[in-house]
């Protein structure tokens, strides 16, 4: 930890607050004012503790109050680091995971995992309001942040004629859409939370179980017509939706 952070942490050994929670508010409020940058790692409580004059107990309980509430997390062999605030999504406007990362000024990625024409499930085609066993396209994506991975959309399409030269020339789904005529103007998207099985957690570099934000999605072209089925599922460390209410 750099010298300009330490300095601002001060320990009151009057206080009748315990230490370990002034330590674990100090550091909060340090994180919340995004102190530390992209990738700095915190020091490793052994060196707090020796810098501070406090116990390496007491640091450890701090840390683990912070680990707790999603603020910190760790990994072995490497440190502890600041948990990445979530994306803030709002939920008024339909558009596309490249240009959400665009309008966050982040760099887009995607990794194609499957990019075949299957029959749809009774599930998909219940989704797309067609009749099961109906060709579909099924587009399977890892979605990426900086080169980090966020998502994962697993998506069934009616455009069958979509190709993937097309897909990875425009960069966006959305768009190349809009090349074949289907301008997608209306969504309906449901949210509930999951836990990633061994496939979902190993792409999105998480145990398996973690915690994900699961979002069904069904979107209509400018004819009304139903287009894209797509269950995406989010790190949810990584993403957050937010509704506005009004009464």
């Amino acid at each position: 930890m750099s010298e300009r952070i330490l300095s601002q942490i001060k320990i009151d050994r009057r206080s009748p607050i315990p230490i370990y929670q002034q330590l674990q508010e100090q550091f909060e409020a340090l994180i919340m004012d995004e102190a530390w940058e992209d990738d700095e790692p915190l020091p490793s409580e052994t060196i707090l503790a020796s810098e501070l004059h406090i116990s390496t107990m007491t640091v450890r309980q701090a840390m683990t109050r912070l680990v707790n509430k999603g603020l910190i997390y760790r990994e072995q062999g490497r440190g502890t680091f600041v948990t990445p605030q979530p994306f803030e999504h709002p939920l008024q406007r339909l558009e596309s995971f490249t240009e959400d990362m665009h309008a966050r000024n982040l760099k887009p990625g995607a990794q194609i995992l499957d990019f075949s024409t299957v029959p749809a499930s009774e599930a998909v085609a219940s989704l797309l309001s067609i009749e099961p066993n109906t060709p579909v396209l099924h587009l399977k994506r890892l979605r990426l942040a900086e080169d980090h991975p966020v998502a994962l959309h697993d998506a069934y399409l009616i455009c069958t004629n979509l190709t993937r030269d097309a897909l990875e020339t425009a960069g966006s789904l959305y768009a190349s859409l809009e090349t074949i005529g289907h301008s997608l103007v209306e969504a309906k998207e449901t949210l509930e939370a999951t836990a990633a099985d061994d496939e979902t957690a190993r792409l999105l570099e998480l145990p398996t179980g973690e915690p994900l934000l699961k979002a069904t999605r069904v979107s209509w072209d400018q004819n009304h017509a139903p287009v894209e089925a797509v269950y995406a599922y989010y790190r949810a460390n990584f993403y957050r939706y937010t509704v506005w209410l009004r009464r």
